[in-house]
């Protein structure tokens, strides 16, 4: 994939994505939420790192709720601006119900406490534009996730995506993070054996 034809899925993908409903929207966080209860990588997860969705993403609200209601340890990203790379801040049921978070200059809401290294999560929930059948993925443009995963980590990484985010082929250029598995509204994509793709 050129360049050209990157940067015009990129585009054709938000916009898709931002004329969803609020409804449809929900529907598709709370489907997500359902699904993931049930697959052993999240009912084994202890430490959970997640996005707030901001930008048409898949609604996160359902799985941090079941998190939070099962005892997980949640966090959430904070970008460090010394090396642009996240961090992970722990939130409590509370902080989530008051929506205690200051906003980034790009646009997120961020936690403001003492942060952990992406090293301490299990599993590591993800937003992506698109995503291949071999587990690529084409992220939100900052580069934030391949720059903190670029080291081999032991979290499980999860995108979540909607249905029609799926493309046929994503070239993968060297700094490109794979993910280990995607779920969408209508299921669970397994990539393990397919890393070395």
């Amino acid at each position: 994939m050129t360049p050209e034809q990157l940067k015009h899925l990129r585009q054709q993908l938000r916009k898709q994505r931002r004329a969803l409903s609020q409804r449809i929207r929900q529907q598709a966080g709370r489907k997500v939420a359902q699904r993931l209860r049930r697959q052993a990588v999240f009912r084994q997860a202890r430490h959970i790192g997640i996005y707030l969705s901001a930008f048409g993403e898949v609604p996160t609200q359902a799985i941090i709720k079941l998190g939070l209601k099962q005892q997980k340890n949640i966090y959430l990203p904070q970008i460090r601006n010394f090396d642009q790379k996240l961090q992970w801040v722990r939130i409590n049921r509370q902080q989530w119900q008051n929506r205690r978070f200051s906003i980034h200059r790009l646009g997120m809401h961020e936690p403001r406490q003492r942060s952990i290294s992406v090293n301490r999560l299990d599993l590591l929930i993800m937003p992506l534009l698109a995503f291949d059948k071999y587990g690529s993925r084409v992220g939100m443009g900052g580069g934030y996730y391949d720059r903190t995963l670029w080291k081999k980590h032991k979290a499980y990484r999860l995108g979540l995506a909607y249905d029609f985010q799926q493309t046929e082929y994503l070239e993968r250029q060297p700094w490109d993070q794979p993910l280990d598995a995607v779920l969408t509204p209508s299921g669970f994509s397994s990539f393990r054996s397919l890393k070395n793709h």
